[in-house]
């Protein structure tokens, strides 16, 4: 059991990449039927660098509203 928690704690850790860098906008997404503001570190054309701590590419389609990034970043 140890071995399994070590494990995933690993994958996680090197999965994603944290930072102190604060987000420069908010997207929605419906996680298990409840919307949460998922903060958007970078734009790159249709991807975001979302979620916290660790970030992860993610495509436009995976957000309900991209409203507020889609203003800042058009």
């Amino acid at each position: 059991m140890k071995n399994i928690l070590f494990v995933t704690a690993v994958v996680i850790s090197i999965s994603g990449c944290a930072s102190s860098t604060p987000p420069v906008c908010y997207n929605k997404a419906k996680i298990i039927n409840k919307v949460y503001d998922i903060p958007i570190f970078k734009k790159d054309g249709e991807k975001y660098l979302a979620g916290y701590p660790f970030h992860a590419w993610e495509e436009k389609t995976q957000f309900i509203d991209t409203s507020s990034c889609d203003k800042l970043h058009p």
